[in-house]
């Protein structure tokens, strides 16, 4: 299901800070909401970092900055902005910037020709549907799922946005109760968290990735001493709305039992056999970093991610790389491991290619085996990552840079 695949893309990309206890948000002003479980999902899953104190005020109209930074903390795979791109005048540095810059890049909210980014002018209805559209043509999911009737007010969207709009409508992914779409009116922030709470969480109750990391990392505390050495033997990730530990041989002596003890949701827990640690990943990363630059230069590399779920490392690199660097890999890291993928641009599938299989192929059909795990691995995934992975990439990319 195609929908499925949106959700895949906006998962949370990390695991969050153990700190946070409570997935409630912290915003006094949500009474008026008859739902606020999209707000509370969104600031778990830490996409809320624009709106600071305690007030949210879910009529405020979202801005160009705020749309910026929600999508690009919601999605998994928008590279940051490379250093020597594009900026503009009117973006602050920091956090706030590097999201901004991001997704100006991917061409996804594009500044303006005056050289800035206008952070504070207000997104209307139809202009949120258009980025968002074009997020999904980034993604190479933007076909309409079904044919839909017209909104009653269809004759007010401006023809730029008309399509997007459609493709929204048939994947049911913004589609106003009334069959009005008032595209000129602004996108509120209660309105835009409903929509993207539709794009990240699938069907079914909602899981606190907060609170389960939480009680889980406590349990491994207690079985294993500490986070750093369980990853020796293992790895977490989240897999839709479930926390998986993959294990390398049997799991730790208790750990089971202590699961049991400290998680509220224990479905929201499962173990697998893995054949990869977290440590594994780090040292065949470095690995496969140094290759590619070595054989390819550093200007055809973007960046590197462990894909946990198919025991795979991914590189993005700028163009495909040669038939001899693929060999260097498979002998470097192993048959298999090493999926490339070319740098995503709107509308354009990547070239994908396997260390140890000649063949590159584009598009959202290929497929690769891996010499170990003999899994099928679809394109589409969803890579998540911890902020210990998230710190050990930044480093090795440091040093490659050096």
């Amino acid at each position: 299901m195609v929908r499925n695949k949106i959700i895949a893309f906006l998962a949370a990309a990390a695991l969050l800070s153990v700190s946070a206890v409570s997935a409630d948000a912290p915003y006094t002003d949500l009474d008026s909401l008859t739902d606020r479980a999209a707000v509370d999902y969104l600031y778990d899953a830490q996409c809320l970092t624009f709106i600071t104190g305690t007030s949210f005020e879910p009529d405020r109209v979202l801005t160009r900055g705020d749309l910026a930074q929600l999508l690009y903390n919601s999605a998994a795979n928008i590279p940051l902005a490379p250093l020597g791109a594009a900026s503009y005048g009117d973006v602050p540095s920091g956090t706030a910037g590097d999201a901004m810059n991001s997704v100006a890049a991917q061409g996804i909210l594009a500044g303006y020709e005056d050289g800035n980014f206008h952070p504070e002018a207000p997104v209307s209805r139809e202009e949120f549907a258009g980025v968002l559209y074009r997020y999904l043509q980034y993604n190479h999911l933007a076909d309409p799922d079904q044919d839909v009737k017209p909104y009653a007010d269809a004759a007010s969207i401006a023809p730029a946005y008309a399509k997007a709009i459609d493709v929204l409508h048939s994947k049911n992914i913004m589609v106003p109760a009334d069959n009005y779409f008032r595209p000129k009116e602004g996108m509120t922030r209660a309105d835009a968290a409903q929509v993207f709470y539709r794009l990240m969480h699938s069907d079914g109750d909602y899981t606190s990735h907060v609170q389960v990391e939480s009680q889980v990392i406590k349990a491994i505390n207690a079985e294993y001493g500490s986070v750093p050495i369980y990853f020796r033997s293992g790895t977490m990730y989240w897999d839709g709305d479930t926390l998986v530990l993959g294990i390398k041989g049997a799991p730790s002596k208790y750990l089971k039992q202590r699961l049991r003890d400290d998680v509220a949701k224990t479905s929201a827990v499962q173990i697998r056999r893995a054949a990869l640690s977290h440590s594994d990943y780090s040292q065949l990363m470095t690995k496969a970093i140094h290759c590619v630059v070595d054989n390819e230069g550093v200007q055809n590399y973007v960046g590197a991610l462990p894909d946990y779920v198919h025991e795979q490392i991914v590189l993005t690199v700028r163009h495909p790389v040669s038939k001899a660097t693929l060999a260097e890999l498979a002998k470097r890291v192993g048959t298999g491991r090493v999926r490339l993928e070319t740098a995503p641009i709107a509308g354009q599938a990547p070239i994908v290619q396997v260390a140890g299989q000649m063949e590159e192929t584009a598009g959202t059909d290929t497929t690769a085996t891996t010499e170990n795990s003999k899994k099928e691995v679809k394109q589409v995934y969803s890579t998540l990552l911890d902020d210990a992975t998230t710190s050990a990439i930044t480093s090795v990319q440091n040093d490659v840079m050096k």
